[in-house]
């Protein structure tokens, strides 16, 4: 991905939340266990230096696109999550006896917003601060580790399975977190009881209905945004709708005529549509900052929080710095140019569709022997398919 390394004041902003939360829940897990204020101090130091940590590798795997369906998911999505996982550990800490928290649900709730790593990583750490703050022995942190061990791989058969198969996944949850909790509660007292078999199975019991109940944050936070997050920045109460065309109702009519286009074109060869329609609105969004037209576009998008892939069209713009890498890229590349060119003529001197399919025609030929495209992964048929469906629209409609 290019020029999208550039901090966010929307990013700041729900950084700072996060930070909130990390403080807040170190402070309850202290209180709840009367924790001496030297060791509270050295708790809280824990936490900060885990947090400085933990953003510092966010970054990286955002900017590395290695976040799971990495362009739908945000730091919203992702400040939602650390509080619910948070909140999760504290009322653990709080309710269930040693040995009987169901930690294996903390890298599955995890795996909605992050990849293994940082899954592990954040399961791992609110598990061993909440050991800290609550005394627990070795034999419990070593149980709850291994908790999240089996968590972090059983949620990708979650996530990707479906019927049957997450049955089966439900029930290995069930399985793996009851028998933790029993052999390593002997392992610590030498000794069960009926009891402990009765409170292991409530918490398998509790642990597999916690999974399903997070399958469909799955759902919500991949299936749904894929469908809905491009429309979202087109909708016309959008901020930077108004903002354009406050800017200027002609930019506003052109961005209009590209994104109605491109969608076209894009459902026509099978591409992205919405993601195309997106990228195509904002082609020229650049042009409210000014020159540099390029860096200020990619400044806005990322302000704004825009999709990697609709910030890569923005960075792509005419060719200038790179050519279209993507599909979508090459046909919003191709549809600006047909309707910067026509736009330069009069409604008179287009009012013969012949006039308009010469224009149209020799402008797409002439980027095509350019080579604009050669990276893009059109194929010739999709080429002259878009190409036909731009002679035949009125784009001065």
């Amino acid at each position: 991905m290019k020029h999208t390394n550039r901090f966010s004041s929307i990013r700041i902003g729900y950084t700072i939340g996060m930070a909130f939360i990390f403080i807040i829940a170190n402070t309850l897990l202290c209180l709840l266990n009367s924790v001496l204020v030297d060791k509270f101090i050295c708790v809280a130091a824990i936490n900060a230096c885990f947090f400085c940590l933990f953003i510092l590798l966010l970054i990286r795997k955002r900017l590395e696109g290695a976040l799971p369906e990495y362009n739908f998911i945000t730091y919203g999505k992702i400040t939602f999550i650390i509080l619910i996982a948070w909140a999760f550990t504290i009322i653990c800490a709080m309710v269930a006896p040693d040995f009987f928290a169901p930690f294996i649900v903390l890298p599955i709730l995890a795996s909605t917003v992050f990849d293994d790593t940082i899954s592990n990583v954040i399961s791992l750490y609110m598990v061993i601060i909440t050991a800290i703050c609550m005394d627990y022995n070795t034999y419990i942190v070593i149980c709850y580790a291994l908790m999240v061990a089996f968590g972090n791989v059983l949620s990708h058969f979650i996530e990707k399975k479906e019927g049957v198969e997450r049955l089966y996944t439900l029930v290995l949850i069930f399985s793996v977190t009851t028998l933790l909790s029993i052999i390593f509660y002997y392992f610590n007292y030498l000794e069960l009881s009926l009891s402990i078999f009765v409170f292991a199975l409530a918490e398998g019991f509790i642990a597999s209905l916690l999974s399903v109940i997070v399958i469909p944050l799955f759902t919500k936070y991949v299936e749904e945004a894929q469908l809905n997050i491009y429309d979202e920045f087109l909708v016309p109460d959008y901020s930077l709708v108004q903002e354009i065309r406050k800017f200027s109702y002609i930019e506003y009519q052109h961005a209009s005529r590209v994104s109605v286009f491109s969608r076209k074109c894009a459902e026509a060869i099978n591409a992205n549509a919405p993601l195309a329609a997106c990228g195509g609105f904002y082609y020229r969004l650049g042009k409210i900052e000014g020159e540099p037209m390029i860096d200020n576009a990619l400044k806005i998008a990322n302000d704004n929080c825009f999709p990697s892939d609709v910030t890569q069209i923005l960075a792509e713009y005419g060719g200038i710095i790179y050519l279209p890498s993507t599909k979508e890229s090459a046909i919003v590349h191709m549809v600006d140019s047909v309707v910067t060119k026509v736009e330069l003529f009069d409604k008179d001197q287009m009012s013969s569709s012949w006039n308009q399919n010469m224009v149209i025609y020799q402008t797409i030929n002439e980027l095509s022997q350019k080579g604009f495209y050669d990276n893009s992964g059109l194929t010739m048929n999709q080429f002259l398919a878009i190409r036909e469906i731009l002679a035949n629209e009125d784009i001065l409609a």
